[in-house]
């Protein structure tokens, strides 16, 4: 998994403080060994190295990114089956209701918080594990 984690309170502070979550990344396989790591990454790069399985998901649930910085790498994540889900759980259209200029000018003011993995079984998953 990845994350954002460049700006210590804004992004760091409230993942590092997501107790199951760290239960689970912490977890041991059947050989012994545990598999969780949490590595940093980069605006929609870290979608696209979802999308090419370096990572198996990305997460942005603190501050969330501006749709300039989630869009390209939704878009690949897409095309190569992977899913990118809101905090309440629905998919995140590819054209992000943006259906007129006006949209376009809204959508510049705010921010998308989100979970992007490689399937919509492992997004639920994290999706429940955070407390938020």
């Amino acid at each position: 998994m990845t994350n954002y984690l460049m700006r210590p309170l804004e992004r760091f502070l409230p993942l590092a403080t997501q107790r199951r979550l760290m239960e689970r990344l912490s977890e041991t396989s059947g050989d012994g060994k545990s598999r969780g790591r949490i590595g940093v990454d980069f605006g929609s790069i870290s979608l696209c190295h979802v999308a090419a399985g370096f990572t198996d998901a990305t997460i942005e649930f603190a501050k969330g990114f501006a749709v300039w910085d989630l869009y390209p790498g939704h878009y690949i994540l897409h095309a190569a089956g992977g899913v990118v889900i809101d905090l309440t759980g629905q998919a995140i259209p590819l054209n992000y209701r943006l259906e007129s200029p006006g949209d376009v000018a809204a959508a510049m003011d705010r921010r998308q918080k989100f979970i992007a993995a490689s399937t919509p079984d492992l997004a639920s998953d994290l999706l429940h594990l955070l407390d938020i």
